[in-house]
């Protein structure tokens, strides 16, 4: 019964420490890059959404492009 939400507890932490990985060089980036990104790791876009949202990043719309603010990153 709990094998099934071990995997997705390890993809979280993985899309999390992509985040902080990237926050390192970058202050703001395009949301399609990140999925990129991640999609190149085998991690799905929902748990990219899910652990940009416990590290408390913020999107932010600049001319017709989503960028994500990685400079407010929270550190754990």
């Amino acid at each position: 019964m709990l094998g099934g939400i071990a995997p997705k507890a390890n993809e979280l932490e993985q899309a999390k420490r992509l985040l902080r990985e990237v926050a390192e060089t970058n202050n703001a980036m395009q949301s399609n890059e990140i999925f990129n990104l991640a999609e190149e790791q085998g991690i799905s876009r929902r748990t990219l959404e899910n652990a940009k949202k416990e590290l408390g990043i913020r999107a932010k719309r600049i001319n017709n492009s989503w960028y994500w603010e990685l400079d407010k990153i929270k550190l754990e």
